[in-house]
């Protein structure tokens, strides 16, 4: 999975140049299945497509084919996508196939659309933008945040809307995450999710706002109801208001909007996902802070930043005493829980600044920006009396206590390992001399 956004962002600039150059779909089908072909070093891999006006043969070489594995085959319109590979290739190429039968059907729906329609169009140039846009969604990886903007903001332009709202589903209702207008507009409010699901369940086109059902739901001024659905899983909704050239939104416009949608949902999936990716690489699993990588890094920049600014930095390497009595005696489970409530201390007592996470088993780091370690000390003073009101809470823990070893960077090193080090240090002097002590690092 760990390749997943390399995968993404290795390929963009050879579909943008395929895009660019590419005459024909065949062309440009090639032209994509080379790039894929030097992504993967495996030749073996094959396009298909298949719309109502033609039927491109096979893209691909000419043997091997029988061994092939369908890889993705997806719909746009009336557009179909297949995407066949060798099976040695087969993990690597699920996790971009997808996306990229997607963009391919988009580009091809989009291009059909302007072929057909571009006498009648004044606003081409709008949907020419909106194509950039799509490619940029799919071959990069942005912010879930990124993401929700960009959508909202090319979709508006597209359409010429006055305002436009996108709403992500929160439990019960769909809540307005991000909002823009030209107009006085007030900030839209939650919509019913289960009523609006009822009306325009999963899979869904575009909707107007002469559905009256619809519009009782989204409220007035409402002109465009656009689902953003990533298979059966609705990602969001977009509702757009009137337009500013007082057109109508015609059969056209929810055409385009309708495969728009699909671009914009695989994108918000697509950074959903490569931000699990993320957080599951950096966070311990069972308290939810940094782990032992993240918070490397972390203090890493922190010490350059010490360097570079003539700043402190306060290192404090916390172990939690006799924890190995509380596993033994009540059982891991307990331990985990003792883990998880110390944790909660840790972050509670931190500043928006500071940085705490696991280091594995009962040791933790806390990284103190900007503070000397005599100015740590009140960090730990609130620290130990939240452990014992842990203490008086949960008797049957026993005595929850913490020692802890202080190091400064610069003054106790100017590197991850010798600062680490020296707090370690001070860490085991605070043990010898009987646990529940604080101690800084000589020199």
């Amino acid at each position: 999975m760990a390749s997943t956004p390399a995968a993404l962002t290795s390929l963009p600039s050879a579909f943008a140049a395929a895009c660019r150059l590419s005459r024909t779909e065949g062309e440009l089908f090639e032209r994509c299945r080379v790039a894929l072909v030097r992504r993967f070093q495996n030749e073996r891999i094959w396009f298909g497509l298949v719309s109502p006006t033609e039927r491109i043969p096979r893209v691909g070489p000419v043997e091997g084919f029988a061994e092939a594995v369908e890889v993705a085959r997806l719909g746009s319109g009336e557009t179909e996508v297949i995407i066949h590979a060798d099976p040695a290739v087969l993990g690597e190429m699920r996790a971009v196939a997808m996306p990229l039968a997607l963009g391919l059907s988009v580009v091809l729906e989009l291009r059909s659309i302007l072929l057909e329609r571009q006498a009648a169009l004044d606003d081409a140039v709008f949907q020419l933008r909106a194509l950039r846009q799509v490619a940029r969604l799919l071959s990069s990886v942005h912010s879930i945040e990124e993401t929700e903007q960009l959508i909202l903001d090319f979709m508006a332009e597209v359409f010429f809307a006055w305002w436009a709202c996108l709403y992500r589903p929160e439990t019960t209702v769909y809540a307005p995450k991000v909002f823009r207008s030209l107009n006085d507009r007030l900030r839209p409010a939650p919509i019913d999710k289960a009523a609006l699901d009822q009306v325009l369940p999963a899979g869904s086109a575009s909707s107007g706002a002469d559905d009256i059902s619809v519009a009782s739901l989204v409220g007035p001024g409402a002109e465009l109801v656009v689902p953003l659905d990533a298979g059966a899983e609705r990602m969001a909704v977009l509702v757009l208001g009137s337009r500013i050239s007082d057109k109508l939104y015609g059969r056209a416009e929810l055409e385009l909007a309708g495969t728009l949608s699909f671009a914009a949902a695989i994108a918000l999936k697509n950074s959903e996902l490569v931000e699990q990716l993320h957080s599951a690489a950096t966070t311990d699993e069972l308290t939810g802070l940094y782990n032992r990588r993240a918070l490397e890094e972390r203090l890493g920049a922190e010490i350059s930043r010490s360097l570079r600014h003539q700043l402190h930095t306060s290192a404090l390497l916390l172990d939690l005493d006799r924890f190995k009595v509380v596993n033994d005696t009540l059982g891991h489970a307990a331990g985990d829980r003792l883990l998880i409530q110390v944790a909660q201390i840790l972050r509670q007592q931190c500043r928006a600044l500071d940085v705490v996470g696991r280091l594995g088993g009962d040791e933790f780091l806390v990284i103190l920006p900007m503070t000397k370690p005599v100015e740590a000390q009140v960090f730990v003073a609130r620290v130990q009396n939240s452990l014992r009101e842990l203490e008086r809470n949960n008797p049957d823990f026993g005595p929850c206590t913490l020692s802890m070893g202080i190091a400064e960077s610069p003054r106790h090193g100017t590197t991850v390992s010798s600062v680490l080090a020296a707090a370690d240090t001070a860490l085991y002097k605070a043990k010898r001399a009987g646990r529940n002590a604080v101690e800084v690092a000589d020199g």
